[in-house]
């Protein structure tokens, strides 16, 4: 398995951590996108942060436990939401960024996709809310960055162009399905291609924000020649969130095990297109 190609835990956010990671073992791949996402997948970090250092170590501990049982590799990333459906207060946030960002530290990941506020906020104050969480990450050695999701203020091009632009040295998860089924509507993103630190892969059109890779319309192709002329050097998730539908078009399936082996084959495809070839 290509080692730069890793799946997220997200897939399989209605089962266990247990459950989500051996999944990912049995389609033969070794690195996780681990979801922290407050009250449903797979840690909370109120939980982590609550408990502190110790809770912090023995999830990190459990953690490596799985996928040691498994002779899987490691977590290379984390995605985080902070709150879920709730709203805290930013020194809550202070404090469960900080645990996620410990947990993180403890299992060696430097970059951390974080969830931002709902599409049609106020983007001024969602830069402010940012520019008081990013030390926290930064202080421990983690790369704070945000996604490019359509239920979120990040969802349009120009949107995470002036964010990162407002907070210098946060960094972007590319989700170029979303950019295309979501309120950018398909428009060029190519600016955002060198603040990317991290990409999630999913096939999307522009009525369906997933389906099965291969039937849809991101240019896999453009997108990893562009960011191979950049030399990022990054993870590539495939991110089929089974709290996404999957729609099918005339072919696929909506089965999340299938859907993740599909987008293997269809990006490692276009990486040898583009005349890229890399060693497991």
């Amino acid at each position: 398995m290509p080692n730069h190609v890793i799946v997220s835990t997200l897939n399989w956010s209605e089962n266990s951590l247990e459950k989500a990671v051996a999944s990912v073992a049995a389609l033969d791949f070794g690195q996780i996108d681990l979801g922290l996402h407050e009250g449903r997948a797979h840690l909370n970090p109120s939980d982590l942060a609550a408990g502190g250092a110790s809770r912090v170590a023995r999830e990190a501990d459990r953690v490596r436990e799985m996928l040691a049982r498994r002779s899987m590799k490691r977590v290379s990333a984390l995605d985080v939401d902070l709150a879920g459906d709730a709203a805290i207060d930013l020194a809550e946030q202070r404090r469960r960024l900080g645990a996620a960002c410990d947990l993180a530290r403890a299992l060696d990941v430097d970059v951390m996709t974080l969830a931002t506020a709902p599409w049609g906020s106020a983007l001024v104050q969602e830069a402010e809310r940012l520019r008081q969480l990013l030390p926290v990450a930064r202080d421990r050695g983690v790369t704070l960055t945000v996604q490019t999701p359509a239920a979120q203020v990040t969802a349009a091009v120009d949107a995470v162009l002036r964010l990162c632009e407002l907070v210098p040295g946060l960094g972007v998860t590319l989700d170029a399905a979303h950019l295309l089924a979501g309120p950018n509507r398909g428009a060029d993103f190519s600016a955002v291609y060198p603040l990317v630190k991290l990409v999630h892969l999913r096939d999307a059109t522009l009525e369906h924000p997933q389906v099965p890779a291969g039937t849809g319309q991101v240019d896999f192709a453009r997108i990893v020649g562009r960011l191979h002329q950049l030399k990022y050097s990054g993870k590539f998730v495939i991110a089929y969130s089974d709290h996404v539908p999957t729609t099918v078009l005339g072919e696929g399936s909506t089965d999340v095990s299938e859907n993740v082996t599909r987008m293997r084959d269809v990006f490692v495809a276009a990486e040898r297109g583009q005349g890229i070839v890399r060693t497991p």
